[in-house]
């Protein structure tokens, strides 16, 4: 089963404070949604849609807002759904929730070949079985249909003891970049101490697609812009290394 970190109370908390997707606003000046959007359909109006770890619904919404048919949001903090419905319960029509663990997520057979786009953010690194959830995600989507997602980036995700490293003859810093081609579990603390990852390299992420009957259409390595770093809304430590990794695959 997966870690569900989203419902220790003083991850939830911390997590709540930092970031707010609650509106489109809040996407309009986030980061990641800007290396996300560009690797979606145009349009998504009229499309059945799956997000994959959907946290408080932001996605779901946004679709909607977009013109899609349908969404279902599956994860797995009871908490995060919580949210999700307060911000969608009668305002939105056509989405749906549903809790469940996506390494073990279960999808019923009249849902193969339903869906025409599959969307997931930031979840599919804390997964154990990737590659069964990448084969349901196979199943479920219409033949030429879309996964769009972005994980942590595997430079990232590397170090069994991420920091940054300051030489002190030079002043520079650099990503403590190791452990790279052993892949598997990560505890680091981010919001709250003990939070567990999986790491993947290229490689390993690359062959589940390809095995799984994909192909890889577009991919987006996450460094910030000079407007980004001027303005704030990024810290300098992403000048060293890549934080996220955005992804398209299409079902052959």
């Amino acid at each position: 089963m997966s870690q569900n970190i989203y419902d220790r109370p003083d991850f939830f908390q911390a997590y709540s404070e930092q970031i707010d997707r609650s509106s489109n606003a809040d996407l309009a000046i986030d980061p990641a949604w800007t290396r996300l959007r560009p690797l979606l359909p145009d349009s998504v109006d009229g499309l059945d849609i799956l997000d994959l770890g959907c946290g408080s619904g932001w996605f779901c919404r946004w679709a909607r807002d977009a013109g899609a048919r349908s969404v279902l949001g599956i994860d797995i903090s009871e908490k995060m759904l919580a949210k999700a419905r307060g911000l969608t319960d009668g305002q939105y029509t056509a989405i749906e929730y549903l809790r469940a663990d996506l390494d073990s997520l279960q999808l019923p057979e009249e849902d193969t070949g339903k869906f025409d786009l599959v969307f997931s953010s930031l979840a599919l690194h804390y997964l154990t079985n990737l590659s069964g959830l990448i084969a349901l995600v196979n199943r479920v989507l219409k033949p030429g249909a879309l996964f769009v997602f972005n994980v942590e980036h595997p430079i990232y995700t590397a170090p069994h003891n991420p920091r940054v490293i300051n030489d002190p003859a030079t002043g520079e810093k650099c990503w403590a970049f190791n452990g790279y081609y052993k892949e598997g579990e990560r505890v680091v603390d981010w919001l709250a101490p003990g939070v567990r990852k999986q790491h993947r390299t290229f490689t390993g992420y690359v062959s589940l697609f390809l095995g799984a009957g994909f192909d890889i259409v577009g991919f987006l390595e996450w460094l910030p812009t000079e407007e980004e770093l001027l303005s704030g809304k990024v810290a300098e430590i992403e000048k060293l290394r890549p934080l996220f990794w955005t992804v398209s695959i299409r079902k052959r």
